[in-house]
Parts: structure tokens; C-alpha cells; sequence
């Protein structure tokens, strides 16, 4: 069913709910692109990384400059994690015609959160690199919600390898889907959030973070001088703003939906009618415009607009790569986004060792744990990550296996 704006709005049902059960081991119709022109970035190239860091704030050297790169183990520059979401041709299980116009609809009008990443990095991705991706649906859980009555937790699992068939990255990531219902002053979790407001004593605070943002660069890390219960040091992201959100797709591209303008806008909505309602004008745009238009955002459940996920993905991949340096390897990250990030809000990051050890089978590694806290004080990510660092005694950092490439795809 469709309101007067063109937003579908549908009950979350046992049936619907099924819809997306039969999906298992196939792609998720509710992440679906639209577009037919292929990822954002059809090679990697220095450009495509530097263009992708800076998006999300991060001018480390590493990624910015060919030349410095050149000068590292690396030999040239790589892509930190994430880049590889602005690539990866799709070659994910193609279904039987009937079984994908039947299963279509799976949870179709329920509106859907980007609520955390589960992800492992094998491979560096360097330029002149393509990628190959395919997605499923891995499992789908009924939940109770403080936001909704009635949730489902989608887990949909991924893998990206590049030309030579090595796989780069494997993992998971996770949707909250929840029916769409006016955002309320009064009721739900989130109904007394307020805006942000900042004095200027609050604001050089974050200047002043900005100045003595740590860097670890050529400094190599070795496990010796790592302990468990080591603070580690903080890092800010904010006040959040829509200028924010725009470099970040001016980095990213708009995967997987393909948001094209003009006439490619309205090729994409002939294959995705439901991501598209009426704006102020009467015409029609992409749905994602939740993240940049307030009063849409009410309108699925929330108070206000608010970052996309992958954004504070990229908080935790910098945050771990800043401190990781220029000789260590992020090995895994997770991050689970544990409630909204609203344009205004101002993201606190803070990390704690909590492992230190020699893996038989990666080496030396830390293990730890990442904290992001907004200015009301309320945790908006919490994280993970692995780092394969050098041992004074072992040598630099060495690579991970790769695993095989996944049956869940198909041939060019």
C-alpha cells in the first residue's frame, strides 16, 4: 500500500517474513540496485582510494600520496577497508525467473537499518585492481525491538576477490527492518532526542581533538610494545553535517542503489519503484533522501536525518588504521551501530587492547575494542577489530590466508 507521497508502507507478516526465508543463499530483494551501469568504481586506482579516504575525512599519506606510498613495504599505495564498497562487478547466485518474481516482495514496504558489519580482509587491493562480488542472504531472525514492536534482523553474507581470483574480503553485514510509522515526541526509544547544540567551549574541544589526531605512520607497531588493558588514543568525527554525507558519496558512489540524476534516475525506477517516493515538488526521488531530509525521516520512524552506515563503518576502519601504521594489517572489523547518528551529532571514538598474542596461523596480533560515544553521552558504535602487527623478533606483519572463492556465485 502506498500514502499520497508514493512511500509504500507495509505490515511486517509471518508471510513476508517468509518470503525472505526462501531467499537464503540468494540476493536480498530489498538491497537490490537499480542501476544496470555497474559498480562506481570499475578499477581501483590511486585516485579512486584517495578520492574514498577523503570522503571520510582521512588524509593519511598511506592513501593520499603515490609517492610516500611508494616508500612503505607496500610499495605503492593500497586501499584501506571499505573501498572495496565503491567496486565489485556483481556476480552473486542468479535465480530461477519464477522464484525471484515470487519471492520479490520479501519484506517489501518495511523499511530497513543498516545496523552493523561483520568483515575480514585478506588481500590489499591496489591500483589497477577489478573486483568481483557476490551477496546473500545468509539467515533472518525475529527480534524483539525498543524501537518497534515487531523486527527482523536480516544477515546478509558477501565476499569480494579481484582479477587473479584471490579473495580480497568475506564476511557479513545486517539489517534491522521495521514498519514504517510516523516518528512520535512521546513514545519509542528514541522520542526525547533532541538536536544538537554546541557552546563554543564544546566546539574547541573538538578543534582542539582535531589538532592532536594521532597518526602512527612510518612508526612500525610491534607486538612487544603492546599490552592488554592499554588505553588507546581518542579520535572525534563531528558535528556531523550534510556536507559530510555528500563527500562521502562523492567517494563512495551510491551502492548499492545506483541514485543516478535526470533521465538515469528515472531508468532506475523502473526497476525499483519502491525506493522512490514524491518530494516537495511532487516529482519523484530516491528514498535514501532520509539521510539529508528531516521531515522524510519522521515519516519512516525517526526523528530526524541521520548518517548511512558504511560512514561509521569508515570512523572505525580510520580510527584502526591510524593506529595500526603504515606496516600493520587490519585484519577484521565489526561494528555494530547501536542507535542513530543524526546531522548534528558529534561521534567520541576511544579504543582499549584487549588481546595481545602470536596466532599459529596469522602471527603476532592485537586484539581491540572501539567505542563511539555522541555528545548526549549515549554509545552510537561499538567495534572490533584485529590488527596483524610486526615482532621485533618475527619480522613485519605477514598477509592472511585467503579462503577459497564462494560457491554462492555465478560465472561471468
Amino acid at each position: 500500500m502506498a500514502n499520497d507521497s508514493g512511500l509504500i508502507v507495509e505490515k511486517l507478516t509471518d508471510e513476508t517474513i517468509e518470503l525472505m526465508r526462501r531467499r537464503i543463499g540468494y540476493p536480498n530483494p530489498t538491497l537490490r540496485g537499480s542501476s544496470k551501469l555497474g559498480p562506481w568504481n570499475r578499477s581501483a586506482s590511486a585516485e579512486s582510494i584517495r578520492h574514498w579516504v577523503l570522503g571520510n575525512g582521512d588524509d593519511n599519506p598511506l592513501y593520499t600520496d603515490p609517492g610516500y606510498a611508494a616508500a612503505t613495504r607496500w610499495g605503492g599505495t593500497v586501499a584501506p577497508p571499505g573501498h572495496e564498497m565503491t567496486m565489485g562487478v556483481d556476480r552473486s547466485p542468479i535465480m530461477d525467473p519464477d522464484f525471484a518474481k515470487a519471492t520479490s516482495k520479501a519484506l517489501r514496504g518495511i523499511h530497513l537499518f543498516n545496523s552493523g558489519v561483520d568483515m575480514y580482509y585478506h588481500r590489499p587491493v591496489r591500483p589497477g585492481d577489478e573486483l568481483f562480488r557476490s551477496a546473500w542472504v545468509a539467515s533472518v531472525e525475529e527480534k524483539a525491538s525498543a524501537f518497534a514492536n515487531r523486527s527482523v534482523l536480516v544477515t546478509n553474507n558477501q565476499q569480494t576477490w579481484n582479477q587473479n581470483e584471490e579473495v580480497v574480503n568475506s564476511g557479513s553485514n545486517w539489517f534491522i527492518h521495521t514498519e514504517r510509522k510516523k516518528a512520535s515526541k512521546t513514545e519509542g526509544k528514541y522520542a526525547k532526542d533532541e538536536p544538537a547544540r554546541y557552546t563554543d567551549e564544546q566546539l574547541r574541544e573538538i578543534e582542539e581533538t582535531y589538532d592532536q589526531q594521532y597518526l602512527r605512520g612510518a612508526d612500525t607497531l610491534y607486538i612487544e610494545d603492546c599490552r592488554v588493558g592499554q588505553s588507546l588514543p581518542r579520535m572525534v568525527k563531528g558535528p556531523l553535517t550534510v556536507t559530510d554525507l555528500i563527500n562521502y558519496h562523492m567517494g563512495a558512489g551510491w551502492s548499492p542503489y545506483g541514485n543516478y540524476p535526470h533521465r538515469l534516475a528515472y531508468e532506475s525506477r523502473k526497476g525499483s519503484r519502491g525506493f522512490y517516493t514524491r518530494n516537495e515538488f511532487n516529482a519523484w526521488d530516491v528514498l535514501q533522501r532520509i539521510h539529508w531530509e528531516p521531515k522524510l525521516a519522521q515519516q519512516v520512524g525517526v526523528q530526524s536525518s541521520y548518517d548511512i552506515g558504511p560512514m561509521r563503518f569508515a570512523m572505525l576502519a580510520h580510527y584502526l588504521t591510524n593506529f595500526a601504521g603504515d606496516d600493520g594489517w587490519v585484519y577484521y572489523m565489526r561494528t555494530e551501530y547501536r542507535t542513530f547518528n543524526y546531522m548534528g551529532d558529534t561521534t567520541w571514538l576511544s579504543g582499549e587492547i584487549t588481546g595481545v598474542r602470536t596466532d599459529d596461523v596469522l602471527g603476532p596480533l592485537i586484539e581491540i575494542d572501539v567505542r563511539g560515544v555522541n555528545q548526549r553521552g549515549v554509545e552510537n558504535l561499538r567495534g572490533k577489530g584485529i590488527i596483524l602487527v610486526a615482532s621485533k623478533t618475527a619480522g613485519p606483519a605477514k598477509l592472511p590466508p585467503a579462503p577459497p572463492i564462494t560457491p554462492h556465485r555465478r560465472e561471468a
